[in-house]
């Protein structure tokens, strides 16, 4: 999901060009993202699979390190922590 999904609607939607096509790939994702938050809320722990730091946050960390980075500069966007709680909880655990 990570390589394959995520990565794909990130890259699009920080890419994009055309102003009028930002609403609906930060849309997509955001629903890409859902996964993360929804196996957060799952784990019951800060981290993707419970209590422990494992290669899963491992893997997904510089993945989500980037979106806070490039997006927050070239498409003023951020994490939105009403959507997000969790996966924003997890990003300043991580760091």
């Amino acid at each position: 999901h990570c390589d394959n999904v995520f990565s794909k609607t990130q890259f699009t939607f920080l890419m994009n060009k055309d102003d009028s096509k930002d609403e609906e790939l930060c849309n997509e994702m955001e629903e890409a993202l859902q996964m993360y938050e929804d196996a957060l809320v799952e784990s019951k722990g800060p981290y993707l699979l419970g209590e422990d730091f494992t290669i899963a946050d491992l893997h997904l960390l510089p993945f989500i390190q980037r979106l806070v980075i490039t997006l927050k500069h070239w498409k003023t966007y951020e994490l939105p922590t009403e959507k997000f709680p969790k996966l924003v909880k997890w990003v300043q655990s991580c760091l």
